[in-house]
C-alpha cells in the first residue's frame, strides 16, 4: 500500500492552462553522453509544505534508523577514526535502549549554530564533528541513552524485547518532558572520543542546591539497568541502588577525537550562556516512550498516558516491519 496517494494532475499549471484541452505528454529526453553538452537542470522535489502532502508519521523514522553497513570488519577509516566498541560477531545483535528526539527546524538550526560556535572557539587542535546532520546534509534525530551498547544473541533477543516491554509498562512512568540546562564535555571511558553534550533536567529550573533533577529518567534507567543486567550485559552510569546518575543524562550533539578537557576547551562551553542560545533552556523535549534497537530493527515502547492502550508494543513493531 502506498504511503501517499498522489493526484494524477499537476499543480504547477495556471488556471487558464487547466481550462485548455490536455496535450500529449512530453517526450522523454535522451540521456546525453559525457561531453555532449550541458545537461538541463532537473527540478527538485517539492517539500511536504509546498506540495500539501501530510508529514510523515513518527513511526516512519524507525524503519530507516540504521545507516548502511560498509564493512563487518572494524575499519576506523570508514567512520572518521571511530572504533567499534563491540566487535561484530555473526549471530550477535548490537542493541541499545534510548529516548529519541527529532528537533524542530528552528531548534535544529540553533543547535547547528551552537556546535559551529564551539568548534570555532576550541581552535585548530582537533575537529569537532556534529551529530546533527548526515553525510548528505539531512537532519538527524538525537537521543538520550538508557543503556550502553549491548549485545544480544539470536536466541534471546526476542525474549529481551518482551521482557523490557513488560518491565517498562510495570514501571508506570508517565509521559514527560525534559529541557537542556547545561553544555558540557563528556570524555568516553571506553574510547578516545570526547562528546559535546547538553545535560537535561525534567524540572524547568535547577534545584536550590544547583543540581539537576531527573526522577522519571532515573526510574526508566533503573528499569533498563535491571533488565540488561539480568541478560549479563553492562549497566549504564551507576552502581545499582545509587542515584549518582541523576545528573548524567544528556543529549550528545558533537564529538572529537583526543580532545583534552582543559581550560581552553572548557572556555568554549561559555557560548551556551550567550543571549542567542538562552532559548535552549526553555525547550521541551517530550518523552513519549523508549526506543529499543536490536540490530537494524527499532521498536517503540510507549509510556503511560493515563489511558490503557489497546495496542501492544510488540504488535506495533510487527506491523511496521510486516512480521
Amino acid at each position: 500500500m502506498a504511503l501517499v496517494d498522489y493526484s494524477s494532475s499537476s499543480s504547477s499549471h495556471s488556471d487558464s492552462e487547466n481550462d485548455e484541452a490536455p496535450s500529449a505528454p512530453p517526450a522523454k529526453r535522451r540521456k546525453r553522453s559525457p561531453g555532449s553538452g550541458t545537461q538541463p537542470d532537473v527540478p527538485s522535489a517539492p517539500s511536504s509544505s509546498e506540495s500539501g502532502l501530510p508529514p510523515l508519521p513518527a513511526a516512519f523514522h524507525d524503519l530507516y534508523a540504521s545507516t548502511v553497513r560498509h564493512s563487518v570488519v572494524d575499519d576506523p577509516a570508514l567512520h572518521q577514526g571511530r572504533k567499534r566498541l563491540i566487535p561484530h560477531v555473526v549471530g550477535n545483535w548490537p542493541s541499545h535502549l534510548y529516548i529519541e528526539w527529532h528537533p524542530l527546524a528552528d531548534q535544529h538550526e540553533k543547535l547547528v549554530q551552537l556546535v559551529c560556535r564551539v568548534n570555532e572557539q576550541i581552535g585548530s587542535r582537533v575537529k569537532l564533528h556534529s551529530f546533527l546532520k548526515s553525510d548528505l546534509g539531512a537532519p538527524l534525530p538525537l537521543h538520550i541513552s538508557l543503556s550502553r551498547p549491548i549485545s544480544l544473541t539470536t536466541s534471546n533477543k526476542d525474549v529481551f524485547l518482551d521482557k523490557i516491554s513488560s518491565a517498562l509498562q510495570a514501571s508506570a512512568v508517565p509521559q514527560f518532558s525534559v529541557s537542556p540546562k547545561r553544555l558540557r564535555w563528556y570524555k568516553s571511558p571506553d574510547s578516545n572520543r570526547t562528546f559535546l553534550i547538553l545535560q537535561v533536567a525534567s524540572s524547568r529550573t535547577l534545584s536550590s542546591a544547583g543540581t539537576l533533577s531527573n526522577p522519571e529518567l532515573m526510574r526508566l534507567l533503573n528499569t533498563c539497568n535491571d533488565m540488561v543486567q539480568s541478560f549479563n550485559q553492562p549497566i549504564l552510569y551507576q552502581t545499582k541502588g545509587t542515584d549518582s546518575a541523576d545528573e548524567a543524562f544528556h543529549i550528545s550533539i558533537g564529538w572529537a577525537l583526543d580532545l583534552p578537557v582543559d581550560e581552553e576547551s572548557n572556555k568554549a562551553l561559555s557560548a551556551f550562556g550567550d543571549e542567542e542560545f538562552q532559548s535552549l533552556k526553555s525547550w521541551e523535549v517530550s518523552v513519549p516512550g523508549v526506543k529499543v534497537k536490536i540490530g537494524n530493527v527499532v521498536s517503540h515502547l510507549p509510556l503511560s498516558t493515563g489511558v490503557a492502550s489497546t495496542t501492544s508494543s510488540k504488535g506495533l513493531s510487527s506491523s511496521l516491519f510486516g512480521l
